[in-house]
């Protein structure tokens, strides 16, 4: 008697025409999706024992969430809200805040994040595949060669 669920699909309907067929919905579902969602990638200079490592150490995702003309961001569960936004779509915005620097602005050209006046010279905004790069570096460093290798595996996963 089988003891799986699995043990009842027969093998003959697992071929690769239905496993095809899953992929290309996936694909459909994520290409073709009305997301609102942008994510800029930020990097910053290490300390000076760590600059061997490589020139840059990762930081964080930033999530941002378009709707009308106000923009969410999110940074490891905490959210602010921007309302003095100009969008046109989730590629091509732009917010302005104030704080002690004065006014600032911020959001993406032609999908790429930018800000004014900027942090300096020590902090910048990367590509996704970038960030993941780095990142594969810090892992091998801080978990040795196979461990480090497997975590920047499941970054692409």
């Amino acid at each position: 008697m089988p003891n799986k669920a699995c043990d009842y699909i027969p093998i003959k309907y697992i071929d690769m025409k239905n496993i095809l067929f899953v992929v290309m919905v996936a694909i459909y579902i994520t290409a073709c999706s009305d997301d609102q969602t942008v994510y800029a990638y930020v990097v910053v200079k290490p300390t000076t024992e760590d600059a061997a490592i490589s020139e840059w150490r990762p930081v964080m995702r930033v999530t941002y969430r378009i709707s009308d003309n106000n923009v969410i961001s999110e940074v490891a569960g905490l959210l602010d809200e921007y309302q003095d936004c100009t969008v046109q779509d989730k590629y091509n915005w732009e917010c302005r805040y104030q704080d002690d620097r004065g006014d600032n602005f911020f959001g993406f050209k032609d999908g790429k994040y930018w800000d004014q006046p900027g942090w300096g010279d020590d902090i910048k905004h990367v590509s996704r595949w970038e960030y993941n790069k780095i990142r594969c570096k810090w892992y091998q460093h801080d978990n040795g060669k196979f461990k480090g290798i497997m975590s920047c595996l499941q970054t692409y996963i």
